[in-house]
C-alpha cells in the first residue's frame, strides 16, 4: 500500500484526528530516520533509542484525537523526543554517565538544560499542589487523555464546570511558572 502524500501539517492532524493510518505512515516514514538518529545522538544505546521513538509514536496515535500543536508536526516531534530522552536519562541514571563524557561546551549546555528542567519540574509539581483540590483532580484527568465528558461523568459536574476548571488551572500554571516562560510554552500546551 503506497503512503498518501499529505500537503500541510493540518491536512496530517486532521486525517490524524480521523483515525487515519495512513497519515500516521506518513508521519512514521518522513520523520523515523531523523528522530532515530536524535535520540540515538544522545542516548548512545539502539534499545533505548528504539524505546523513545516506540514511546513517541504510541503516544501520538493515542492522542490523535485530542493532539494540538501550536508549532510545525516536526518541530512538536523533535521537542517530544528531546524530553523522552531525558525521560530516559532519569529512569536509566544515564544523566551521570553521559555528562561525563561530553565535551566541556556541550557538556555545560546540556548540564544546563536538564538543571532547568529539574527546576521547571519542581516549581511545576509545587504549583500544581498549590491547585485548589477540584481544580487539580480536573487537571491530572485531563492529562490522562480524558475528554471534557467524560471528566463530567467520573467527577458528576457539568461539563462546563469541567472547562472552567481547567482554564483555572492553566491560568494559575502560567502564571507561577511564568519565570519559566521558554520551557513552560512548551510543557504546558503538551499537558493540556
Amino acid at each position: 500500500m503506497q503512503t498518501k502524500i499529505f500537503d500541510t501539517d493540518q491536512e496530517i492532524l486532521t486525517s490524524l484526528a480521523e483515525s487515519d493510518a495512513r497519515a500516521f505512515d506518513f508521519l512514521y516514514q518522513k520523520f523515523f530516520t531523523k528522530l532515530y538518529a536524535a535520540a540515538y545522538k544522545r542516548l548512545q544505546n539502539r534499545e533505548l533509542t528504539e524505546e523513545v521513538l516506540q514511546e513517541l509514536f504510541i503516544s501520538l496515535w493515542e492522542r490523535r484525537k485530542m493532539l494540538t500543536i501550536n508549532t510545525t508536526i516536526e518541530a512538536y516531534l523533535f521537542t517530544s523526543v528531546k524530553y523522552l530522552v531525558i525521560a530516559q536519562y532519569k529512569k536509566n541514571n544515564l544523566f551521570e554517565k553521559y555528562s561525563n563524557s561530553l565535551a566541556p561546551a556541550e557538556d555545560y549546555n546540556f548540564t544546563e538544560q536538564m538543571v532547568a528542567f529539574d527546576e521547571l519540574n519542581e516549581a511545576y509539581q509545587k504549583a500544581l499542589q498549590s491547585l485548589p483540590e477540584r481544580c487539580r483532580e480536573v487537571f491530572l484527568l485531563k492529562r490522562t487523555g480524558l475528554s471534557q465528558r467524560e471528566i463530567s461523568e467520573r467527577l458528576d459536574i457539568s461539563e462546563k464546570t469541567v472547562e472552567n476548571q481547567m482554564t483555572k488551572a492553566l491560568k494559575i500554571l502560567r502564571e507561577v511558572l511564568s519565570d519559566y516562560t521558554a520551557l513552560s510554552i512548551i510543557l504546558i500546551p503538551v499537558l493540556h
